[in-house]
């Protein structure tokens, strides 16, 4: 095997240096789409997301003495909001059934007043719990995308099929709380339960 003399060595370390150069550049702005494509992604889902909020406020009615006609109706996220905003564009200027909609944030020992819709963010896992007993004795549509949060006690629960977002119904704490669904959503409804599985 010939040997290389110091000053081919040194060529030869430059050309390494030349190809792998170019490489790197590749593999960082592969890393960056691939940030780009979940943060993408998952702004997509939370669109989704936002959208069936609204369409909830929709289908769903609430008792008169609950949301007189006319009367605003409040949506509140309790914890992070992942929705980044998203949620604050779809519902500004809406309305639903002839009731303004409101938005408001809370963290989980505001206990979300006043409100007749409440997301729970997956940040308030700790406290689901608490929280949902404390609203269990009000006419409030909880929704959350907290794993088995339709079989915890909560009304309606996120799931993602594949890249699609669906959601699972849980009646009885719908019942409980005085909320008539629409027959129209419970049809696109990927689950319907009728009681809990964690007491």
């Amino acid at each position: 095997m010939a040997l290389l003399t110091s000053s081919q060595s040194a060529g030869r370390s430059d050309t390494l240096r030349l190809v792998r150069f170019p490489l790197v550049i590749v593999v960082i702005a592969m890393a960056g789409l691939r940030t780009r494509s979940v943060q993408a992604q998952t702004s997509d889902e939370y669109h989704v997301k936002a959208a069936y909020i609204l369409n909830f406020a929709r289908f769903i009615e609430w008792p008169a003495d609950v949301l007189p006609a006319g009367s605003p109706m409040t949506i509140g996220i309790v914890g992070d909001d992942p929705f980044g905003g998203t949620l604050d564009d779809l519902l500004r200027g809406k309305t639903a059934n002839g009731h303004p909609i409101l938005l408001k944030h809370f963290r989980w020992n505001d206990m979300a007043t006043g409100c007749e819709i409440v997301f729970i963010s997956s940040s308030e896992e700790p406290h689901l719990a608490q929280f949902l007993r404390y609203l269990g004795t009000q006419s409030v549509l909880t929704v959350s995308d907290i794993d088995r949060f339709s079989l915890r006690g909560g009304v309606i629960e996120f799931r993602m099929v594949g890249n699609r977002v669906r959601f699972d119904i849980n009646r009885e704490p719908a019942i409980a709380a005085r909320l008539s669904i629409s027959s129209k959503l419970l049809s696109v409804a990927r689950a319907i339960h009728e009681g809990s599985a964690e007491k």
